[in-house]
């Protein structure tokens, strides 16, 4: 539903001058929310999204807006005040963003040109082929420069402040005990007192401030409260837990949400048996630069739903070399009908239906991979539907 179809639906009753006055106000309150979300780092379509989801139903805003309208002089005013507040919920619930940074040694210039002159430095064809292919993508050397310098190839990834995190689940009402005393850590406690550790999340400093990786979010928030949440948005998104609203990330270090996603996926897979992935697998991020020739797949679906992919690819590669290693997942958001799902030139991958399925081709050094629809109305509890085999179909690049 676009902003005008809900302005219409909501002032639906009203007539004259009453409905103009209304769309107009009802119009601002939407553009003042899809700016607050803009400054979050959602893009526009987005943005509007989560403008309108935060209003709610625009049936029940005419609903309001009719008895506002329709009531007698003396209880108007009161009426009045009751639509302004929902349509200014948002703004209270608002809550100061949690800032992000990468770690200086990853962006810095130094180590960003060792980091691809090692790129460099291997002369077999395939892997100067890929890196032809890459440095093309981006511009030559000066450009992958600059994506070493925004990120890219940062071990951790974005890291996120602890005293923001803190404070923002605070102002949300989300009890947290915890202790970042610690040189390197961040301790939660419980127990009756608050003084039994009950688990501990690796932290760094930087510029005198505590972060933590931001790949331990969601395993973070599923420690310190039992209550649904969700993340909106595909870079810099907006935590939703009860009415509080938390921006995550920083235009300088922006956070994926499939990268979140990813990592968190991997980590609650140790205590939810529920979810349909092998107990140990390597989350590969967006940041990692893969070669544009890459084959991708298609799936069905609407663009922008997210959907993960288990392979066997690297595994099968290593297996190989004598050496071992786990699957990799892939989390990526539907774009122009299509998911990345692997860094390497392999367009006979088989499609299979499930992880046993895939351990089977595995067995038989058969490269495969399994495909999942990602539900993320509550990352609390997330959940994973195979995506039929039949339905995907690998698509190579021209």
């Amino acid at each position: 539903m676009t902003r005008d179809q809900f302005i219409r639906h909501a002032t639906r009753g009203l007539w004259g001058t009453r409905k103009r006055d209304a769309a107009l106000e009802l119009r601002g309150a939407i553009e003042d929310k899809i700016y607050r979300h803009q400054l979050c780092g959602l893009d526009a379509a987005d943005a509007e999204r989560a403008a309108l989801r935060d209003l709610g139903s625009p049936h029940a805003i005419a609903r309001d807006l009719n008895r506002v309208h329709t009531a007698p002089a003396a209880i108007r005013a009161t009426l009045l005040l009751g639509v302004a507040g929902l349509l200014s919920f948002q703004a209270a619930a608002q809550i100061p963003a949690v800032g992000s940074a990468f770690m200086p040694n990853d962006v810095d210039i130094r180590q960003c040109d060792f980091v691809t002159g090692q790129a460099m430095a291997d002369q077999s064809p395939a892997t100067r082929a890929r890196m032809d292919r890459l440095l093309a993508q981006v511009g030559g050397m000066a450009g992958l420069r600059e994506q070493c310098r925004a990120g890219a190839f940062a071990t951790l990834g974005p890291l996120l402040n602890v005293a923001d995190l803190l404070t923002a689940l605070k102002a949300a009402q989300v009890p947290v005990n915890a202790d970042a005393s610690a040189s390197s850590a961040l301790l939660l406690k419980g127990g009756p007192n608050g003084s039994v550790p009950q688990i501990s999340f690796q932290t760094e400093t930087i510029g005198g401030q505590r972060y933590l990786p931001g790949m331990f979010l969601i395993a973070f928030l599923q420690t310190v409260t039992t209550q649904p949440f969700t993340l909106t948005g595909q870079t810099n998104p907006v935590l939703t837990i009860g009415s509080a609203r938390v921006p995550i990330g920083s235009a300088r270090a922006p956070v994926q949400t499939v990268d979140v996603l990813a990592h968190g996926l991997s980590a609650a897979r140790h205590t939810d048996t529920s979810l349909p992935l092998p107990v140990t697998t390597i989350p590969m991020t967006t940041t990692q630069p893969i070669d544009p020739a890459a084959p991708q797949l298609a799936v069905p679906g609407k663009d922008g739903e997210v959907f993960a992919v288990v392979q066997n690819i690297l595994r099968i590669n290593e297996d190989r070399r004598g050496a071992d290693a786990p699957e990799t997942l892939w989390v990526r958001v539907r774009q122009n009908g299509r998911i990345a799902f692997t860094d390497e030139l392999t367009p006979t991958i088989r499609l299979v239906n499930s992880q046993a399925e895939l351990d089977q081709a595995t067995a038989r050094g058969v490269k495969a991979a399994v495909v999942y629809r990602v539900t993320t109305a509550n990352l609390q509890r997330p959940v994973m539907t195979v995506v039929p085999a039949a339905q995907v179909k690998v698509v190579t690049r021209p």
